[in-house]
């Protein structure tokens, strides 16, 4: 009997599969067709064919499946489809399903619209379903002359700053920002600063700046139809001198916008030489005074969450009161949060220029509207009553919003980046805040808290 035990000790090892499941669908933003493609998987060198697949493609969050196959244990890097390749991530585990999900665009694989895994599947019919923007089609070059692009970003979140080469003000400070951030991002982060300025930096410009100040990331350049089609959906315009918009954005691997932050960061006193000797005086000014208090610890720690949604957190610890403020509103009244005590609060502070602003913007009126049991403040963080207003009207907002016209109570309730959300208790406590996009169920999770406590 001993010896019987041993011989199945030994052999049982090797009964153990060799092989797991590689679940594949598809789905896209609008319902289709797919004509028959080769699917392939990447992995040791070459391609392995999985088969041919054709189809309905339906509009997410539905998807439909286009195959099951069983695979080699081990990692994969890739997927092509018909003549398309996008590189993914993902492990072949032995007797275990791992689902793929496909997002398909005008009868061809969306550039970066390839989701490996639960979680990363969930997210992508998020983001194809529209609760997400993505980053509009855009073809630029680094300062090497490659292609800055979606296919050659694709799979890696990006954090873009707007700059150019001959701003002595708020550009140092941001490049200053990208060091910082060079020091301590996780991997598969692309820094890159576009320029506002494409007459003056030309590829050349931009390589010799990269040399003469040690930066190792990526700076952007193209024609000028090419930047302002790329930077219009933040607002921001084409710039030179000392004019500009201080804009910084984070866009995840899949190329969509989740966050925006504006004005100067807070670079402490940990700048190179060569860019304090750039700065002018009002640069050093703005050196000096810590800028609008955000800088790269808040940067780092939103890279980490925005591979799904972003993480709802209670700010100032949990029960706080609220700040109270008093504001004007884009029909000229004036609101104060004192006059909406004894009913929950969600407050939203946005602006005309986040893309992921105009996204959610629809959802909050809808979930946070009358029927809901809580009152929704709409903030608007530093535009112009006029602008709030037509971007209200554009997206058929009729609620009215305050205006944030100095930021100040932005600052109160530590708005460093938009959209943020905060959720306020019937008793003037602080509950919650959220920054980044709310996904519907977030938002639903978060009201349901506030009225029924």
């Amino acid at each position: 009997m001993a010896l019987l035990a041993l011989v199945l000790v030994l052999v049982a090892p090797r009964l153990q599969p060799s092989t797991g499941t590689l679940l594949v669908a598809v789905s896209s933003r609008t319902a289709g067709s797919l004509p028959e493609s080769a699917l392939m998987v990447h992995r040791g060198g070459q391609w392995v064919p999985l088969g041919n697949v054709s189809g309905d493609v339906p509009a997410a969050p539905a998807e439909r499946d286009l195959l099951v196959v069983s695979l080699a244990v081990g990692a994969y890097a890739g997927v092509r489809l018909g003549e398309d390749m996008q590189n993914v991530s993902f492990t072949i585990t032995a007797g275990q399903v791992e689902p793929l999900l496909l997002g398909i665009e005008a009868w061809h694989l969306k550039p970066g619209a390839v989701y490996a895994g639960n979680d990363e599947v969930n997210l992508g019919l998020g983001e194809l379903s529209g609760k997400f923007v993505p980053l509009p089609p855009y073809d630029l070059v680094d300062q090497t002359g490659r292609s800055f692009n979606q296919t050659t970003n694709s799979g890696k979140d990006l954090v873009i700053a707007a700059f150019h080469t001959t701003c002595h003000e708020t550009c140092p400070l941001y490049t200053a920002l990208f060091f910082q951030i060079a020091r301590q991002m996780p991997a598969g982060v692309t820094l890159a600063e576009v320029t506002t300025d494409p007459g003056t930096d030309t590829k050349a410009v931009l390589a010799e700046y990269a040399r003469g100040i040690g930066a190792t990331w990526t700076f952007a350049t193209g024609s000028a139809a090419d930047l302002t089609a790329f930077w219009k959906p933040f607002g921001v315009e084409l710039a030179t001198g000392d004019s500009h918009i201080s804009t910084l954005a984070l866009v995840d691997r899949h190329g969509y916008v989740r966050l925006v932050y504006r004005g100067v960061p807070d670079v402490g006193g940990s700048i190179p030489p060569a860019l304090i000797t750039s700065l002018s005086a009002q640069g050093l000014a703005e050196l000096g005074s810590h800028g609008n208090g955000w800088g790269a610890p808040d940067v780092l720690k939103a890279l980490i969450t925005i591979g799904g949604p972003a993480q709802s957190q209670a700010p100032f610890g949990s029960g706080a009161r609220a700040p109270g403020f008093t504001l004007s509103t884009t029909d000229g009244s004036r609101v104060s949060l004192a006059s909406l005590a004894g009913k929950p609060v969600v407050i939203n502070f946005w602006a005309t220029y986040c893309p992921p602003c105009k996204a959610e913007m629809p959802l909050l009126e809808k979930r946070a509207g009358p029927q809901s049991g809580v009152q929704l403040v709409l903030v608007n963080e530093g535009d112009s009553r006029q602008a709030a207003r037509n971007f209200l009207d554009s997206l058929g907002i009729h609620d009215q919003s305050l205006l944030d016209s100095d930021l100040r109570v932005g600052r109160d309730y530590g708005v460093i980046a938009f959209p943020t959300t905060v959720f306020i208790h019937a008793d003037g406590t602080l509950a919650a805040r959220h920054i980044g996009q709310l996904d519907d169920s977030v938002l639903a999770a978060q009201i349901s808290n506030l009225v029924t406590k």
